[in-house]
């Protein structure tokens, strides 16, 4: 029973790859939104059948972020789309291995991504804030920085599965899932345990700077005050950035 179940996570894992190529072609196609939410739903539905937890998260954040899109709170762009294509490679191997296998596969991920050469520390951005974004990651550039940005807490989410972060720098109020919700949900995770989070505060407040340490974040800056501690705060969780 096992083995027909892993047998149809490979082909949903497959059919899934072929809509998000598919959504790639015509990103504009509500049925071929559809087609991804539906294959997601139901490769979610078997990794859990067959232990496969990791794959079960990935697929839920993809299903997530379609819903987004079709309730028209996000833009699918092609640096979304990208992330889609990169994550259904991740699921087909998934698909393709033992659960006690398949555990490793985003871990050995990491680890190859972390080999590579790098010249600079990567940081995630999140804000819903096109203004705020840009600012941050001109600030955090400038200093040598390499800077992905994320839209909302969702996108942030699917970002992280898919990709290779040093620390994530995330506004507290936020459509969909904010800074807090994030923050939780990334400390639920055992492969995130100590990645730094650094928290934006729209102001210098007791009560929100205990909401962000009690959600797990590793530390907070206020918005008005990005020029003098921005840098030093990232700096201070990650080190100088390496040129």
């Amino acid at each position: 029973m096992i083995e027909l179940l892993r047998m149809q996570a490979q082909m949903q894992a497959r059919q899934l790859t072929d809509c998000v190529r598919a959504l790639a072609r015509d990103p504009l196609a509500p049925e071929q939104l559809n087609a991804c939410a539906s294959a997601a739903r139901s490769f979610e539905s078997t990794a859990l059948s067959v232990g496969l937890a990791a794959g079960a998260e990935l697929a839920r954040a993809m299903e997530e972020c379609i819903a987004a899109v079709r309730r028209g709170e996000i833009e699918l762009q092609q640096e979304l789309i990208g992330m889609m294509l990169r994550a259904v490679e991740v699921l087909v191997s998934m698909a393709q291995l033992s659960p006690a296998e398949s555990s490793l596969v985003l871990a050995e991920k990491d680890e190859q991504e972390g080999s590579e050469p790098c010249t600079s520390r990567s940081v995630l951005v999140v804000d819903d804030s096109p203004e705020v974004r840009e600012l941050e990651r001109k600030l955090l550039e400038f200093r040598g920085y390499r800077v992905t940005t994320a839209v909302d807490g969702v996108e942030a989410w699917y970002a992280l599965l898919v990709g290779n972060f040093d620390l994530v720098l995330t506004d507290i109020d936020m459509p969909l899932l904010d800074g807090i919700q994030l923050t939780r949900r990334i400390r639920k995770s055992t492969r995130f345990a100590r990645l730094p989070i650094l928290i934006a505060c729209d102001r210098d407040d007791v009560q929100q700077r205990w909401r962000c340490f009690d959600a797990g974040a590793s530390y907070y800056v206020i918005k008005g005050t990005f020029h003098d501690t921005l840098v030093e705060a990232v700096a201070t969780l990650l080190g100088p950035s390496r040129h």
